[in-house]
């Protein structure tokens, strides 16, 4: 199949369908592929998927009452039919299946009064409905009769055009990156793109040229400088899908080339694959839906061609969603073609258009990809030391928030999701659980600092990502998350220190491997005022926390996390002021409990939810969780000014011995044994005057951390924040 730019305007020039995908000869060949190989395949689960669809249509009294249940909710009667429109149109014409394709025209045909029932209900049929039944409509333009087309064509001129796209006109250029207006505007130039130039369509090429005008403002919008969705992992994620299949047509048509002009655009797949779970099969989530990628098949095909990138191809094929992650109820909408025990592709007919079979996946592990990743406009940060299925993966929530794409934006400023030695430790909880207190962040005296009221809304408070320092041995970044908290100030900063510099010998043999380990650093004032810092960490339902009989040594106290998949473990110890610093000494009590989702009055029976949706996905539930256990180390003190230690260890394995050490006053301090490797970590932290002084680590800037050998107190490695000088022992470390 050809993609390339303007590869289909003579077909349009000559008003031959179909064309807005693939042409006559392209689908010819397209049908010599599918008679072998992975197209044969690909096929085959196409028809299994889309035969019960074309016998719901022809066994359905009354078609558009079951068609004008569309958008009412997205596993409803009429979904799959929808949904499943393009798949069952391409099946049927590559099968010459007339029955199959007689079914696709009854569904064209029983829109118009769908639509009908739906504007006497009050309610609107189109927005969700999306490319696939205007691509059906290209597909089988042949086998319709005048007055067939004539009535479709009508209704896509009324619906889309007269109706949802002159909604839009008034504020889209505000909100260009929205998922409501884009689905809306660009499901119009679809239409028209599908339509165009058939008897009785009036002549539109002002209002198309003026629709491809927004595409260009929504791929600018809807993706960041470095490609991030800016309505994050799920909704975002699923537009940045959708947005290929209009890339692609205005692209053939010869209209616009996103390819050459929308950098952002080529830059989405990969990241996507910097949100991939260390083990593959699901991404963190970051926002208010699930961790899908519902329209995966598509975008990632055509990526990985037009980018050169194989990487792009394992996401596609390493991603699965046996349920729709925002919902507890599943559906059955988007199947799946196994490719091996672990692999499979979108049973998707636009996949099938797009597939190389030749191009083949490559692991992220084999092509030596960055590692730490960060988007600009959204102020969200990925980070993980390596791509093995055990590595440690960090995502921190800037919270920044592009103005043209409100609406599912969450109190997440300063969040931070956690997967390590393959466990989920820290989750973000997604759809509906918008404040503060849903999240991996510091609460004051146990409270959000901004309130929904029980219900659900988009936050109104932005944060900041101030610092974003990936580096050799420790990944750094910051957030200022005052206005988001209600505070005078509220800063945390997080740091990955890698397992690099500790020589060959590690983890092979008998030597277990170094774990990759994070800190915070929290900055809380919130009224001049001696206060209760909650630090709270949400953890997957299948995971347990416990609490152990040790405690840091000179230090406050710890916790471990144990994982429901392997039975490894996230050991927890938190670092607090000297006692003779403040005028009452910082304290620390432990808690765990079960955390309640948020917008209780808008969503019923969390509970009950929670069970179906558990129920319903097994083992991995990235979002929505309405019922999670959460550990919260309370800090009481005139500030919220501590650190956290998070060191992950297989099962079995020794814990790491903690210490927390003396240091220059309004610092923070701890050493770090491991001594299974012989390796020995420092970390010291200033608040504000830059001494760091700690044993025998002396350096000036804001943060530190020394790797050396336990045996004989060789240093190995070192990482720092504005660091001017470093000595250990005496001795200057060269910079």
């Amino acid at each position: 199949m050809t993609f390339a730019f303007g590869s289909a305007a003579a077909l349009y020039k000559s008003r031959v369908h179909p064309r807005v995908l693939l042409g006559p000869d392209e689908l010819a060949a397209l049908r010599r592929k599918t008679r072998s190989g992975l197209h044969a395949k690909l096929l085959a689960a196409i028809r299994v998927k889309t035969a019960p669809l074309v016998e719901r249509v022809h066994t359905t009294p009354d078609l558009p009452a079951l068609l004008a249940t569309w958008n009412h909710h997205w596993t409803g009667p009429a979904t799959p039919v929808i949904w499943g429109l393009h798949d069952t149109a391409l099946a049927a014409t590559l099968d010459h299946d007339a029955r199959a394709i007689d079914a696709v025209r009854k569904v064209l045909l029983a829109l118009p009064a769908a639509d009908a029932i739906q504007k006497r209900t009050g309610k609107l049929i189109g927005y969700g409905m999306e490319p696939y039944v205007l691509l059906a409509y290209d597909l089988i333009h042949e086998h319709l009769s005048p007055a067939d087309r004539r009535t479709f064509c009508d209704w896509v001129v009324e619906f889309w055009v007269n109706v949802s796209f002159q909604r839009q006109i008034p504020t889209y250029y505000r909100n260009a990156g929205g998922n409501i207006a884009m689905g809306e505007v660009l499901t119009a130039l679809m239409g028209l793109l599908a339509i165009e130039g058939d008897p009785g369509v009036p002549n539109l090429i002002k209002t198309r040229d003026q629709m491809v005008h927004m595409l260009q403002a929504s791929l600018h919008c809807a993706l960041g400088p470095e490609g991030y969705p800016a309505e994050d992992i799920g909704y975002g994620s699923g537009m940045g899908g959708w947005l290929a299949y209009l890339v692609e047509a205005t692209r053939r048509a010869g209209l616009y080339d996103a390819y050459e002009h929308s950098p952002r655009f080529a830059r989405f797949g990969r990241a996507m694959l910097h949100f991939v779970q260390p083990w593959g099969r699901c991404l963190s989530n970051t926002g208010d839906h699930g961790d899908d990628f519902g329209e995966r098949g598509f975008v990632l095909t055509r990526l990985a061609q037009e980018t050169r990138d194989p990487s792009l191809l394992w996401l596609r094929e390493t991603l699965f969603y046996p349920t729709a992650s925002a919902r507890p109820k599943p559906t059955s909408v988007r199947a799946e073609l196994a490719l091996s025990p672990t692999t499979q592709i979108p049973a998707d007919g636009c996949v099938l258009i797009a597939l190389d079979a030749k191009a083949k996946a490559v692991a992220p592990a084999k092509l030596n990809l960055p590692t730490a990743y960060r988007d600009r406009d959204r102020g969200i940060v990925s980070f993980r030391n390596g791509w093995q299925p055990d590595a440690t993966l960090v995502v921190f929530d800037g919270a920044h928030r592009p103005t043209a794409a409100q609406g599912h934006a969450h109190d997440s400023g300063g969040h931070f999701s956690l997967s390590a030695v393959g466990e989920y430790f820290g989750i973000d909880t997604g759809r509906y659980n918008t404040e503060q207190d849903q999240h991996n962040v510091v609460l004051v005296d146990g409270k959000s600092g901004q309130s929904t009221q029980r219900q659900w809304r988009r936050t109104y408070y932005h944060a900041n990502l101030t610092e974003y320092a990936p580096g050799p041995l420790v990944d750094f970044a910051s957030v200022d998350n005052s206005q988001m908290s209600s505070c005078y100030w509220s800063r945390r900063h997080i740091g990955l220190v890698k397992p690099v510099g500790v020589g060959k010998g590690a983890g092979k043999g008998k030597t277990p491997a170094l774990p990759a380990w994070t800190f915070t650093v929290d900055d809380v004032n919130f009224a001049d005022d001696f206060h209760e810092f909650w630090w709270a960490l949400n953890t997957h339902p299948n995971n347990r926390i416990e609490f152990g009989k040790g405690r840091v040594r000179g230090g406050a106290g710890s916790a471990s996390i144990l994982g429901g998949r392997s039975g490894n473990r996230l050991d927890l110890h938190w670092v607090l002021p000297h006692a003779h610093e403040y005028p009452k000494p910082h304290t620390l009590k432990l808690m765990k409990h079960t955390q309640l989702g948020g917008s209780q009055d808008y969503i019923p029976d969390p509970r009950g939810n929670a069970k179906r949706y558990l129920k319903a996905a097994g083992d991995l539930v990235h979002g929505p969780v309405y019922v999670r256990p959460r550990l919260v180390a309370k800090v009481s003190g005139y500030n919220g000014r501590f650190m956290s230690l998070m060191i992950p260890r297989v099962a079995g394995q020794r814990p790491a011995e903690v210490q927390r050490l003396p240091s220059v006053d309004n610092s923070l301090a701890a050493s770090i044994r491991f001594k299974a490797q012989n390796i020995e970590d420092t970390i010291i932290w200033a608040y504000d005057h830059a001494l760091l002084e700690a044993g025998d680590v002396v350096a000036r800037g804001q943060w530190v951390v020394v790797r050396r050998r336990i045996t004989d107190g060789r240093v190995l490695a070192h990482a720092g924040g504005d660091l001017t000088e470093l000595s250990v022992k005496g001795r200057s470390v060269k910079l």
